[in-house]
């Protein structure tokens, strides 16, 4: 029977960090692949991305970024800086923003080596490569600003955000720019950047904090969880505007966009919930046997 869509997902089982690589079906899911990490608490896994056969994973308690080849079965790891948050990769290398050290790593995909630190503003949250256009952008936590680097990763321009930049997604010629705020409380706001000028064309406010985000790129929608009120939000790229609301309960903690299904994990249920990406309903929920943590699909 033909699955849904792979994943890889991290997770604590019986006091270990996992890592597991899953085949989702309708209602259920067949673990291919189940690698011990270590103890829950002496590791910090923040973000993981999947690239060729492998999932990287970078931790940032012990300033490593993990490889794990799923066809070989192989493990390596690489030290970074401190604190390494959010992942990038491009044909050759991957790109690491270290949150505590105000630098990007560079490691040759190839050798699965480090070859290079770059100057980044200080706390560097997250990391994108743009193909189109050959181009490095980092976010500074702590100076609400973009930093847009040249091919030989000699920075251009940096933009003002509205907020503190946590995540970013290019499409097209804008670059789209989670951020939280305070006023009085934590808020989150999109910031929809024209690239060509640099500017803030729109913002989209959301009331509460956001976890994380993805992009739907054939449907142009942006899928967004808020931890506070529990709800997964869903914004019209072209209108930029919030489309609809979804309430996931619990504590919806990471998601990802597959072909027909986004797949959002709630810690605090032991759960993923499938919504289905074009009729945007809650179609089914996966009980898992772990309490699951990041989730990404594997293409």
């Amino acid at each position: 029977m033909k699955f849904d869509d792979k994943v890889s997902v991290t997770g604590i089982y019986q006091g270990r960090l996992m890592l597991f690589i899953m085949e989702l079906f309708s209602e259920e899911y067949v673990c291919k692949r189940s690698i011990d990490l270590g103890k829950d608490d002496k590791l910090a896994v923040h973000s993981i991305i999947n690239s060729g056969n492998s999932v990287y994973l970078a931790d940032s308690y012990n300033n490593k970024i993990y490889k794990y080849d799923y066809v070989l079965n192989e493990f390596s790891d690489v030290t970074v800086g401190r604190d390494p948050r959010h992942m990038a990769v491009d044909k050759d290398n991957m790109y690491v923003a270290n949150f505590e050290s105000d630098n990007i790593s560079v490691i040759d995909l190839l050798n699965f080596t480090l070859i290079e630190s770059i100057p980044a503003g200080i706390k560097p949250h997250d990391v994108l490569f743009n193909k189109n256009n050959d181009k490095l952008y980092t976010c500074c936590y702590e100076e609400n600003e973009i930093i847009e680097y040249s091919g030989n990763r000699e920075i251009i321009r940096r933009f003002t955000t509205e907020g503190k930049p946590m995540h970013m997604f290019m499409f097209g010629d804008c670059l789209i720019v989670m951020t939280y705020f305070v006023n009085g409380n934590v808020h989150t706001k999109i910031n929809f950047i024209d690239i060509k000028s640099g500017k803030i064309d729109k913002t989209v406010l959301i009331e509460g904090l956001a976890s994380d985000f993805d992009i739907d790129y054939k449907r142009q929608l942006l899928f967004l969880i808020n931890i506070v009120d529990k709800n997964l939000y869903i914004i019209d790229i072209a209108k930029k505007e919030i489309f609809n609301t979804i309430f996931m309960g619990g504590y919806p903690e990471s998601l990802t966009v597959g072909t027909d299904n986004m797949y959002v994990t709630n810690s605090k249920k032991n759960q993923i919930t499938v919504v289905e990406s074009e009729k945007l309903i809650t179609s089914k929920v996966i009980n898992l046997e772990f309490t699951p943590g990041c989730i990404k699909i594997i293409n």
